[in-house]
């Protein structure tokens, strides 16, 4: 496998922006699948090659992994500050094909995250279902409104309003129960993973229960596990084989 550490320039952050991807040594790029790969509040892109065997899970797939840089923004285009989600679900996915060759059918292109990132994967998939063959969230923020308001996350005030605006309030486009509801044509794949003495479990529960309410075909997995990175490597391991055993 090839480990690139990048530093692209971003059109719509107008910056530059970290980017880490692993590509297979063999085989046609074009025809690869490709693996988004997104981190969470507290941690940086690094994270799931620090702590996760993600490298070697790839080689065991022959696939593409790319780990973009998104700094503690919820994966969202920040009222005072840039547009994250539009880099990650847009621009990214453009440069990457541009840059490495990487396919651009739905098939071929996957969405994975923990935590604050699953709820950027679970967005990503729900906003554009027909870009992606699947998306996972493990531990994810799934009810981001009720958090936010609950203030059950650990971003400061100041964060918040930079986030959301001086009303702090979660928007219908943010919300991934509006975007569940919203769902146009065939949605992907969808695979839920949160430890059951994880804090998010319950919010996890009511996300699995509905898109089952709403007939969106899923699985969710519990199990024993806590908001570590134990069960993320777990949960990594289980979404592989879900999708792609």
């Amino acid at each position: 496998m090839a480990f690139l550490r990048c530093e692209i320039a971003s059109e719509s952050l107008r910056m530059a922006a970290a980017v880490d991807v692993i590509l297979p040594d063999k085989g046609d790029l074009s025809e690869t699948k490709t693996l988004y790969l997104l981190h969470g509040l507290t941690d940086d892109r690094t994270g799931w090659t620090r702590y996760t065997a993600v490298e070697r899970y790839a080689r065991e797939r022959g696939l593409a992994v790319v780990l973009p840089e998104v700094q503690r923004s919820l994966y969202t285009d920040m009222v005072y500050g840039p547009p994250y989600f539009t880099y990650v679900a847009e621009e990214l996915p453009a440069v990457c094909r541009r840059m490495f060759g990487l396919g651009a059918a739905r098939e071929q292109n996957y969405i994975f995250g923990l935590s604050m990132g699953g709820y950027g994967a679970m967005k990503c998939a729900l906003t554009y279902p027909g870009r992606y063959a699947g998306a996972a969230s493990f531990s994810g923020v799934a009810d981001l409104r009720r958090t936010v308001e609950r203030r059950s996350v650990s971003l400061r005030e100041t964060e918040i309003t930079a986030i959301f605006g001086e009303e702090k309030a979660v928007t219908p486009k943010d919300d991934l129960f509006v975007l569940a509801e919203r769902l146009s044509g065939n949605a992907p794949g969808l695979y839920v993973s949160c430890g059951e003495q994880d804090g998010l479990y319950a919010s996890n529960e009511r996300f699995s229960a509905h898109l089952a309410s709403l007939g969106i075909a899923h699985r969710f997995e519990h199990w024993p596990g806590a908001h570590s990175w134990d069960f993320w490597d777990a949960s990594l391991r289980a979404a592989l084989a879900y999708f792609f055993d």
